[in-house]
């Protein structure tokens, strides 16, 4: 099966697209996590919505006072609690 990133980056629209096909995000957050990292940061570009919203995922999702904010955030891009746990782990992934 062909996959957005293939070609090793994905896109803004490829991201949104897969986060709503259950099947495309599984086999993406299968990936290893460094793999996963590398696509995205290489994908993200500065002050696209995606690296902003990684961004505060990252940094909110450890803090419990906006914890509710962040996971609002993700929940608008299709991810439950653990996927938005899952993607800024591996945003912030250091190798």
């Amino acid at each position: 099966m062909n996959t957005p990133w293939d070609d090793g980056i994905i896109t803004e629209d490829e991201f949104t697209m897969m986060l709503g096909v259950s099947e495309l995000k599984q086999m993406f957050m299968e990936l290893p996590e460094e793999e996963q990292h590398e696509i995205l940061k290489r994908s993200g570009p500065e002050k696209s919505e995606v690296a902003e919203t990684l961004d505060k995922l990252a940094k909110y999702l450890k803090s419990s006072w906006f914890r509710g904010i962040a996971l609002r955030k993700a929940a608008e891009f299709g991810l439950n609690e653990e996927e938005a746990d899952h993607f800024a782990k591996v945003w912030k992934h250091e190798s």
